[in-house]
């Protein structure tokens, strides 16, 4: 196999598929990634780890059609300190891959792709049938980003290292837990696009790469939902430095297994009774918890909130460091009332909250307290408190 391809092209490709390639794994293989050539004017790079699989179709100048596999963190750590221009990958007998730009010249260890597994496709899972829909990708980013932070980061628990990702209707939904707090957030969909019926768990390490394949993609993109997998069609968006239109348009395909758990009955942990509302401003209230929480303990991080009419007292208490205080405005007309938070829980609430003024819906004081943005319905978080 010979062909030429540039250096920013191939480097953005590498980059996304050695995220995927595995590096600890007992299946040497899998820390590879695959180099495909079967035309004149593209080259396939794909990798899998089992669980995800990543393909990506580049422009290249192709000499010699053929297929090698690649260790993909050698390749990236070269690439990336090459000169913005051309480089030429031939692969010779032995699998030795040359890689070559102006007077540079690396030759590396590949490997026959007979042994590397195959990568999952649409189409191709047997007689369920499956279904595939259209789902604007700016939705899509949106319900990742409200909800991504609330994923438990704990792997064994299979329930909570996922994310819900449910289709009713026009309703596009997304909801996250890790036990101490959870997120919801909603899309309506347009009319004029298809009514969406599915209701599946995403893991967690999918879900993040499918978020950075969506960075800068407009318009819609295919998602198929095939069991035991979900795949999505993605348009790449226009790369820079030597990018051609024609490798802008190419899609990319990103294969996620599903886990297969029952995620928790999430609707009914969210409070019904909470009678204590609060109004604040996001980043003032944002903006004293960042500064009040930064002397909280590490092993026992709490965040005292106490409510008066018309005003909110937030404290910390670190016997090795001192006490830190801080009283801001709020709305509320209530009788006095003092509850504890990890203030990290709710930081990552506001980072994400999309107006400027939140609401707080409190029971007691070890009730959870229900976020949401003013004037918008499709955004809910429940945070769970710290006893005091």
């Amino acid at each position: 196999m010979k062909l030429k391809v540039h250096r920013d092209t191939l480097l953005h490709a590498v980059q996304r598929v050695q995220a995927v390639a595995e590096r600890r794994t007992s299946l040497q293989i899998l820390s590879s990634f695959l180099l495909e050539a079967k035309d004149a004017t593209s080259a396939r790079i794909a990798a899998t780890n089992l669980q995800i699989g990543l393909e990506m179709v580049v422009a290249a100048e192709v000499d010699r059609g053929g297929v090698v596999a690649v260790g993909a963190r050698t390749l990236f750590e070269i690439l990336r300190n090459f000169p913005p221009s051309q480089v030429e990958l031939e692969i010779d007998e032995q699998y030795w891959v040359h890689v070559r730009s102006g007077r540079i010249h690396f030759r590396i260890v590949g490997a026959s792709a007979e042994g590397y597994p195959d990568l999952p496709q649409p189409g191709r899972r047997g007689a369920d049938g499956g279904s595939t829909v259209v789902i604007p990708a700016d939705a899509l980013r949106r319900l990742i980003e409200r909800t991504i932070f609330s994923i438990s980061p704990d792997e064994t628990r299979l329930h909570l290292n996922s994310a819900l990702f449910q289709g009713d209707g026009k309703i596009l939904r997304m909801v996250t837990t890790d036990g101490h707090r959870m997120t919801c957030f909603e899309e309506t969909v347009d009319v004029d696009k298809r009514f969406y019926r599915h209701d599946v768990l995403i893991p967690a390490r999918g879900l993040a790469e499918l978020r950075k394949i969506l960075e800068g993609v407009q318009g819609d993109l295919q998602v198929a939902f095939e069991t035991p997998y979900v795949f999505f069609d993605v348009p790449a968006p226009k790369q820079q430095g030597g990018a051609s239109g024609e490798q802008a348009a190419q899609n990319v395909r990103l294969a996620i297994k599903l886990v297969d758990a029952t995620f928790p009955p999430y609707r009914q942990v969210i409070p019904r009774d909470n009678k204590r509302l609060v109004g604040i401003g996001r980043e003032v209230f944002a903006s004293a918890l960042r500064r009040i929480s930064s002397i909280s303990p590490s092993r026992t991080p709490t965040t005292r909130l106490r409510l008066e009419p018309g005003k909110m007292k937030i404290s910390s208490d670190n016997p090795d460091v001192g006490i830190g205080e801080e009283e801001i405005d709020i709305q509320y007309d209530g009788e006095a009332f003092e509850i504890g938070f990890n203030a990290r829980y709710l930081l990552d609430i506001l980072d994400v909250v999309g107006s400027e003024n939140v609401q707080l819906h409190l029971g007691g004081s070890l009730d959870g307290c229900v976020v949401r943005e003013e004037n918008d319905d499709r955004f809910l978080a429940v945070v769970m408190p710290i006893r005091i």
